[in-house]
């Protein structure tokens, strides 16, 4: 998971004055003075490019140094000590769990020291910035393969020399741009490896890809919390889309490509963030990799999830930014200095005016928040105005929260609302005075995906039998939909030994739990455990003794599709009258025997409507406000929750 780093909030009063008033002072001038004793450094740099043939080089070393104020590193001997040592053992030429156990010590070793950092302009070389222009205008110059880049997106998505905060200052195009060439090389003899950056992005995209495959730079994991961020990216596990996204647009700027990384905050429907990098094609269009390294640039982008903002990592500062950082009495740690909005690039949005009940705040600036699992998440940032919260290029079909800053702390100021898709905005307001029933059946939205899964059910059966083989058996049950009972009832012609669960063709036998009950016994029957023993892949997590261990989450798998079971021999012969079936899931559907709480938005946050035990697979509150916005939580175990709306007999998740 990215994280987002809040160092920016303490950018000087001097510092945002240079991005905001260089009407007045030279602005080049004034940021060389803040360079201090590195000024001679950045003057040497302007010197050597004063009499350079291209014009352009000297104007490309003074668009760097302006917007060098803010961009920041680590420096000092124990940054320096931490990546000489983990360089050391990934290096070392022994086994990925060795490797691993010594990267953990080298984290618990740093876990408490705090890296000292500077402001590039304070330590950057003159020699290291030359050597990354004069990279930089090669790789543009080279051939037709970045023709489509003008200056100014040269100087956003090629010259920078580097491609995110905190990144070390080595010689990353140099390290990147040779090790991931393997599949340019075998592609020279096609037209469009010169001339095609989308052909090109999409080779050095299969390279990386092919590079974490079965290899230990797939196994090796970086150390938890603490930076990797330079050259040596590449030989360690980058674990999330935010890691794979800051590997792939290192190497592809190594190339000269021209890409820079966007990101989601948060979902608009569900809980997590995503990152991604963006490629400025053939065409002038940015083609995003939309699922990363096993995607192609311009892959269809998630036409069916709700996306509230999307940033982009930037080398010069978003003013409106700073005018917030030097303005705002609360300053949120959401909002960085180098990333701007890009939401209208990808979906339609809308600009709102936002109706707020409470107007008398400490600040002018208000908070848009989407909700994620418990909480509402800030991802854009808005003005008071006239008593409503304006804010632009803002996601459709996503329901959001406005947030203000009250003195001392962020509390609501306006009511859950609907940006419809037609860009109306629907206010979720309770109406007591007109209340209703519902029954509920789960606490979070089901994927696609899972509910093709928990279909695996339907046609399967609940048989009995004297013969350990099942030579004659009785059907005592056969599941026709999803909608069958909790607690199946059975009505067996006598008793039997062997109890089981036979699952229907191309469904594995996938199942959580398997429950049966004696009769006149409230307790789960016990038995030897009898079945399909052979599992998929070997998979020593989907054993049939998952379906009998109580956990709802993990399940029995078989190797086979077709005519898998699971069952108990119970010793003797018994009468079951009763029997649990629960499919593979994700344990967000209602159980027996757990307790929930419902609860409504009102004015000022969430109000309790009840709290009660399940007795079957949904529950029923009475008295439920219309027009409301809606949570059920689980209080006995569990994490996910998502708000919903009830309509026309239904949840619909938001």
């Amino acid at each position: 998971m990215f994280k987002k780093d809040s160092k920016a909030l303490f950018i000087s009063f001097l510092l945002i004055t240079v991005f905001i008033s260089c009407h007045s002072i030279d602005k080049l001038d004034q940021t060389l003075s803040l360079a201090e004793e590195n000024r001679s450094e950045l003057e040497k740099v302007l010197k050597y490019y004063k009499n350079d043939p291209n014009p352009l080089k000297l104007k490309a070393a003074i668009f760097l140094i302006e917007n060098m104020p803010g961009h920041r590193s680590y420096i000092g001997d124990e940054i320096e000590n931490y990546y000489k040592e983990l360089e050391s053992i990934i290096n070392t030429d022994t086994t990925v769990d060795v490797k691993n156990e010594e990267i953990k010590k080298i984290a618990r070793n740093y876990s408490k020291v705090s890296f000292q950092e500077e402001e590039d302009i304070k330590i950057v070389t003159a020699d290291y910035l030359i050597r990354n222009i004069d990279q930089a205008f090669d790789l543009w110059g080279n051939g037709r393969l970045v023709k489509q880049v003008d200056f100014e997106q040269f100087c956003e998505l090629i010259l920078p020399y580097k491609c995110f905060e905190y990144q070390q200052l080595d010689a990353w195009r140099d390290t990147l741009s040779v090790r991931f060439d393997k599949k340019l090389k075998s592609k020279l003899g096609y037209d469009q490896s010169d001339n095609s950056s989308y052909f090109v992005a999409s080779q050095i995209n299969v390279d990386i890809n092919a590079s974490f495959s079965g290899t230990k730079e797939a196994e090796t994991k970086k150390p938890v919390g603490l930076p990797f961020l330079n050259s040596s990216i590449y030989k360690v596990a980058y674990e999330d889309c935010f890691g794979s996204a800051l590997l792939a647009t290192m190497v592809m700027r190594s190339h000269g490509l021209p890409v820079t990384m966007d990101y989601i905050p948060q979902w608009g429907g569900k809980e997590g963030a995503h990152a991604w990098y963006t490629l400025l094609s053939d065409n002038g269009n940015y083609l995003p990799f939309s699922f990363g390294l096993s995607s192609n640039p311009g892959d269809l982008f998630f036409p069916y999830e709700s996306i509230p903002k999307v940033y982009r990592i930037t080398y010069t500062a978003n003013e409106r930014v700073v005018c917030y950082l030097n303005e705002a009495t609360y300053k949120h740690p959401f909002f960085e200095v180098f990333e701007k909005d890009v939401t209208n690039e990808y979906v339609q949005t809308s600009n709102l005016s936002v109706q707020l009940v409470k107007t008398h705040l400490k600040d002018k600036y208000v908070y848009l928040a989407v909700f994620d699992n418990r909480s509402w998440n800030v991802v854009d940032l808005g003005v008071c105005k006239g008593g409503g919260g304006e804010f632009q290029n803002v996601g459709r079909n996503i329901i959001y929260l406005v947030l203000g800053y009250n003195g001392s702390t962020l509390v609501p100021v306006s009511y859950p609302f609907l940006v419809e898709k037609n860009g109306d905005l629907k206010y979720f307001i309770a109406d007591t005075a007109s209340r209703r029933n519902i029954c509920l059946c789960r606490k979070y939205p089901k994927s696609v995906a899972l509910a093709d899964i928990e279909y695996r059910m339907v046609g399967g059966e609940i048989q009995a039998s004297n013969d350990k083989d099942f030579g004659q058996y009785q059907l005592l049950y056969k599941i026709k939909d999803f909608a069958y009972p909790d607690l199946i009832k059975l009505n067996p012609d006598q008793e039997y030994r062997y109890w089981r669960y036979l699952s229907e063709k191309n469904s594995y036998c996938n199942i959580a739990e398997l429950q049966f009950f004696e009769k006149d016994k409230d307790s789960i029957a016990s038995g030897k455990i009898i079945g399909t023993d052979k599992i998929y892949q070997n998979n020593p997590d989907m054993v049939r003794e998952k379906a009998f261990d109580g956990d709802y989450l993990t399940f029995f798998h078989a190797e086979q599709p077709d005519s898998a079971w699971i069952g108990l021999d119970m010793g003797k012969a018994v009468t079951i009258d009763r029997v649990r079936c629960l499919p593979r899931s994700d344990d967000n559907a209602v159980h027996y025997g757990d307790v929930y709480e419902l609860q409504y938005w009102d004015r000022t946050g969430w109000k309790s409507l009840g709290i009660k035990k399940a007795k079957d697979k949904y529950l029923c509150f009475d008295f439920v406000p219309d027009n409301v916005l809606l949570l059920l939580s689980n209080r006995t175990r569990g994490k996910q929750e998502r708000i919903f709306t009830f309509e026309n007999g239904r949840q619909i998740w938001w």
